[in-house]
């Protein structure tokens, strides 16, 4: 099935409000609402979730992460889950850093923070299966959109009510308060299912929607700020 794209649900929206070529509402105005709808859905009912990797780097323990990302559900080094533990476990001293396979991890200042450092950088073997990767599954905030090809992030079962949260605001501009009221009670409604299931996720490791995307080498690590 091929990804939802902002066109589509501009289309979408203009047609069920009889607003095709209608410059009453620009493309602007409704890629400013329909992000706005994929913010509500991904703050209330973490929606949205992704895969980030990277690969390690000797000798270096922290690395940022996105900073639309709302919540980590897990962090794994080349393939192996990492356990979440407390920056009062740091084994690093004045005068020792431990260094080997990452066991664990800590949380600070948007960046994740191996333990032990890392003593293998991550590379990519003869038949493209990465090693020593750092792989990271987040809950994020939805990126900006600057296009109609930019693809939908909140999973599209969605879809119907993003249309409901354009609609709503498009009738409110139109002054038909009555016709924004009746939308509003299906967004409402929406939210409050993205909440009930945001619990669901807590209790589970039951993904939704999750994409690969890499990050790594153009963002800086912290060790390197600090050189």
């Amino acid at each position: 099935m091929a990804s939802l794209t902002v066109s589509n649900i501009l289309t979408r929206a203009r047609r069920r409000y009889n607003a095709v070529d209608d410059n009453f509402y620009s493309d602007t105005e409704l890629y400013d609402l329909l992000f706005d709808a994929q913010s509500i859905l991904a703050k209330e009912g973490w929606v949205i979730e992704k895969t980030y990797t990277t690969p390690s780097i000797v000798g270096t323990r922290s690395y940022l992460y996105p900073v639309t990302t709302l919540a980590i559900k897990e962090v794994r080094h080349d393939w192996d889950k990492l356990h979440k533990v407390k920056l009062q476990d740091d084994p690093r001293t004045d005068a020792t850093e431990p260094t080997g396979k990452p066991t664990s991890y800590a949380l600070w200042n948007n960046a994740i923070y191996l333990y032990p450092t890392p003593d293998t950088a991550g590379s990519v073997d003869e038949n493209n299966i990465e090693q020593d990767y750092i792989q990271i599954r987040v809950y994020k905030y939805p990126d900006d959109i600057t296009s109609s090809d930019d693809i939908i992030e909140v999973p599209e079962e969605y879809k119907e009510d993003l249309i409901a949260y354009m609609l709503m605001w498009m009738a409110l501009k139109d002054q038909n308060s009555t016709l924004s009221d009746r939308y509003k009670i299906q967004w409402d409604e929406a939210v409050y299912r993205a909440k009930k299931q945001r619990k669901k996720r807590l209790r589970g490791d039951r993904n939704t929607r999750v994409s690969d995307y890499y990050f790594g080498t153009d963002n800086p690590t912290i060790d390197e700020f600090l050189l």
